[in-house]
């Protein structure tokens, strides 16, 4: 069971960089370093060991996708400091649900834009560029879903 002060720091760090990445695109250190040494000491304090444990697994993950250039820093930060606070499970499943979403609004955009949808299709399924798109500002959200969904039904 997550404890709920566990979930109202995530809630405020999800509300403070989805905000910045939908405004400029950045997701800011002085968000994420702070929010990830608290979840880091809060974990500890608590004897939270699968968060520390789950939170190495997401920064496996994420660092894979940040060194092949296909994702941001500030969304391996967030998701490391999600982790933290949330435990790993979560932030997993909101991160296939991020990219589900990323990718109809990838489809439904192109094909609105050019109106084929072979085009949409294409760029929802990687093979045509469709832009860069702030991950950071679904993720968050997406994690915090997962984690309420967790919360209600297990």
């Amino acid at each position: 069971m997550i404890p709920y002060v566990n979930l109202i720091l995530a809630g405020i760090l999800t509300a403070i960089c989805t905000y910045t990445d939908i405004k400029s695109m950045t997701i800011y250190n002085r968000h994420t370093y702070p929010a990830a040494v608290s979840g880091l000491v809060y974990s500890i304090a608590t004897a939270q060991w699968s968060h520390l444990y789950g939170s190495m697994v997401i920064l496996s993950i994420y660092l894979f996708f940040f060194l092949s250039g296909k994702m941001g820093g500030g969304d391996l930060k967030l998701a490391v400091a999600l982790s933290l606070f949330l435990g790993h499970e979560p932030v997993l499943c909101g991160s296939i649900l991020a990219g589900m979403v990323l990718m109809a609004w990838g489809l439904a955009y192109t094909w609105y834009k050019t109106g084929q949808l072979k085009q949409g299709v294409m760029v929802a399924a990687g093979r045509l560029p469709g832009g860069e798109v702030p991950y950071g500002a679904v993720l968050g959200p997406a994690t915090m879903l997962m984690t309420v969904l967790q919360l209600v039904f297990v």
